[in-house]
């Protein structure tokens, strides 16, 4: 949803952060599979930069908006099997803490996540 605005390197670190996000838990899912084969083509971008650096991530993404982008998507793709790992939120808040975000930051992204999912789910029962 906001990641055809990232540049292509941003577009590629994103990618290496979604895939270190399904993997944190030991349990990739086909629909974390699908999620990320979505993301990727959103993009148009089929290459990933993986295991990045503080520093790389903190130069790669010094603005708020490619900040909050990058934690949405990634919120969202962790809510998307309907089980927040605590290793998945590792991930979160490694990005967190990298980003400069607060508690409240990342509570305010779920909630938002959390509205959007909800609403899709509406959407989807209009088509029955």
């Amino acid at each position: 949803m906001f990641l055809k605005d990232l540049n292509t390197n941003q577009q590629k670190l994103f990618l290496g952060l979604a895939k270190d996000l399904i993997e944190a838990d030991k349990r990739i899912t086909d629909h974390e599979i699908a999620m990320i084969s979505a993301l990727s083509g959103e993009m148009g971008q089929p290459e990933m930069i993986c295991n990045a650096s503080d520093e790389v991530l903190q130069s790669f993404f010094p603005d708020k908006i490619s900040r909050v982008a990058v934690m949405l998507e990634l919120i969202g793709l962790s809510a998307c099997d309907g089980d927040f790992s605590i290793e998945e939120d590792q991930v979160i808040n490694r990005l967190k803490s990298i980003f400069g975000m607060t508690d409240d930051d990342i509570k305010a992204y779920r909630n938002w996540v959390q509205k959007l999912y909800t609403t899709y789910g509406e959407a989807a029962e209009l088509f029955k």
